[in-house]
């Protein structure tokens, strides 16, 4: 009689417990996060993507071509020359040339990327985008982003290795760069802007570190294009250079 009263109650035990489970709400899969990286595609130090072929583009002896990361989650466009070298949009390098003034010093102020050797730098000088090419799965959350030597050392002793910029930035300058993201059709989705220089309201920053740049405003953009925007400006646009460097894409699951 006793064993019989262990086996019941046993029984009963097991299904509360299972009851129990069946109420408790569900908890859902945590979206994953993917960083982009380029370390792979440099075997040697201090270079950088140099192609030798691609469209033609422009009246200046452009050419225009593209690349990936390793694994396709991005594409990069990027311009060059055989008479000036890169020539806007997208590189990745490894230099490491922080004190060198001068629009064919392609490192970043910080002089290596935000985890490994190899980032992208990137300047606007001709129209610059940045493709999702998995949109069916990932959508942007940021980036990490830092000056380029070349703008940097404009900014903050005003050598640009020309004489074109003013000179270092002064109380209520600024230079920034907004990311804008656009739907498959070419449609603005979202944009988030910043500040690469912030001179204003008695602050003298000029970044120099690898800093989160949120794009969560774009999240769900095909593509991203970028503006610049700088105080030191003349008759020709801006003067400050407008290069910045980027490192550590990264992508969200849907």
């Amino acid at each position: 009689m006793k064993k019989l009263f262990f086996v019941l109650y046993a029984c009963l035990c097991v299904g509360l417990w299972s009851c129990s489970n069946d109420d408790e709400p569900t908890v859902p899969n945590e979206k994953q996060d993917v960083v982009v990286s380029f370390e792979d595609k440099l075997t040697e130090a201090n270079t950088a993507f140099a192609p030798t072929e691609g469209e033609n583009y422009g009246e200046w002896g452009y050419k225009v071509t593209s690349f990936t990361d390793s694994k396709s989650l991005v594409k990069c466009n990027s311009y060059f020359s055989d008479t000036w070298g890169f020539g806007g949009g997208f590189t990745y390098t490894n230099t490491t040339d922080v004190t060198t003034p001068g629009y064919l010093n392609l490192s970043a102020i910080t002089g290596k990327g935000k985890e490994g050797s190899v980032y992208l730098t990137a300047s606007i000088t001709n129209p610059t985008q940045l493709d999702n090419l998995q949109t069916d799965k990932y959508q942007f959350k940021g980036v990490y982003i830092t000056n380029a030597t070349y703008a940097y050392l404009a900014v903050k002793d005003g050598n640009d290795a020309s004489g074109v910029v003013k000179g270092p930035f002064t109380d209520g300058d600024y230079f920034t760069v907004t990311a804008i993201g656009h739907d498959d059709s070419g449609e603005e989705v979202g944009r988030s802007t910043f500040y690469l220089a912030d001179y204003r309201d008695g602050k003298s920053s000029v970044v120099n570190t690898w800093e989160w740049f949120d794009w969560t405003p774009l999240a769900g953009a095909a593509y991203v294009t970028f503006e610049m925007e700088s105080t030191d400006t003349s008759e020709y646009g801006m003067s400050t250079p407008n290069y910045f460097c980027l490192d550590g894409i990264t992508l969200t699951e849907k």
